[in-house]
């Protein structure tokens, strides 16, 4: 694989760490009108970001979707493993879309944050013991 993939890969994975960075900081906050919504968009965004930084170093191609259980069915043409991640996908999944416009009145409460949280904490450390030697993350 040539320096200008690995770069592109480290990218994906760079700006996933910042959506969980970004998650990560708005829970520590433990402000009584935190903004659970956007906790779980960037849980789901960062481990979108991961799956997909994991298909390009496979150099699978893969659809313009926030849709993380059909990233996952393409990871599996890799590793079987990510069957084990699944659930969790279909968990975050809805988190891309439901909750970005004022249209979706839905705010998720603070155990539905924190547990987006640990789930995409979860499965960025699956994905990364999986993408091979020098691709760490700053999470990670």
């Amino acid at each position: 694989m040539n320096d200008r993939v690995n770069e592109y890969i480290r990218a994906w994975i760079g700006k996933a760490d910042n959506d969980l960075k970004n998650a990560e900081l708005v829970l520590a906050a433990r402000d009584e009108n935190c903004p659970y919504d956007t906790v779980c968009f960037h849980c789901q965004q960062a481990v979108e970001k991961y799956l997909k930084a994991f298909l390009v170093r496979h150099d699978i191609s893969f659809p313009r979707s926030h849709n993380l259980s059909d990233l996952v069915v393409k990871c599996l043409q890799v590793d079987s493993s990510f069957l084990s991640i699944q659930r969790d996908a279909e968990i975050l999944t809805p988190y891309a879309v439901e909750m970005r416009y004022p249209d979706d009145s839905y705010i998720p409460s603070k155990e539905e944050a924190e547990e987006a949280y640990e789930i995409a904490c979860r499965i960025r450390d699956i994905v990364l013991a999986r993408m091979g030697k020098g691709f760490q993350s700053e999470g990670g």
